[in-house]
C-alpha cells in the first residue's frame, strides 16, 4: 500500500469513528447498525457476546430508551493491512440515565474493522474492558 493509499484509508477509518460517535450521541440506532458488518461480534465485561446486526439493533434500542450517551476515543495504535484495520485505544464514555446524573466510564478497547465490498469501513469485531484505577489514599 502506498503512502497516499494508507492516508486515504486512515481518513475513511477516521470517518467511521466520527460517524459512530455522532450516531451514539444522537441515539441513531439505524446509523450505528449500518456501521457494523453483518457478522459483527463484540465482547464486553460482564455481558454475553453480541453477535450480528439484529442483536446490536435490539441492544441499542433498549439502551437508548433508558440512557443518553456520548463517546470519545483515544487511539493508541492502528494497523491497516489490506482490507483490515486493527485499532487499540481508550474509550471515554459519558452515560446519562434519563432523569439521572452522568456517569463517566473509561475502558480499554480493541477493534477490528473490515473494508466491505462497497468500500466502507465497518466494525467487525470488538472487545472492551473497564480501565482500573489505583485507589485514592485516605488523608
Amino acid at each position: 500500500m502506498t503512502r497516499e493509499e494508507l492516508e486515504r484509508e486512515n481518513r475513511a477509518i477516521d470517518q467511521t469513528f466520527a460517524d459512530w460517535m455522532e450516531a451514539g450521541k444522537s441515539g441513531d440506532v439505524e446509523t450505528l447498525v449500518s456501521l457494523l458488518t453483518e457478522d459483527a461480534e463484540f465482547w464486553t465485561h460482564g455481558a454475553p457476546a453480541m453477535k450480528g446486526r439484529e442483536a446490536a439493533a435490539a441492544m441499542f434500542q433498549a439502551f437508548f430508551a433508558a440512557y443518553t450517551y456520548e463517546q470519545s476515543f483515544e487511539t493508541l495504535e492502528r494497523i491497516v493491512a489490506g482490507g483490515w484495520a486493527f485499532v487499540r485505544g481508550t474509550e471515554h464514555n459519558r452515560v446519562t440515565p434519563r432523569g439521572g446524573e452522568t456517569v463517566e466510564i473509561r475502558q480499554r478497547a480493541f477493534m477490528v474493522l473490515r473494508r466491505e465490498p462497497d468500500g466502507r469501513w465497518r466494525y467487525a469485531r470488538g472487545m472492551t474492558n473497564l480501565e482500573t484505577r489505583p485507589p485514592v489514599a485516605a488523608p
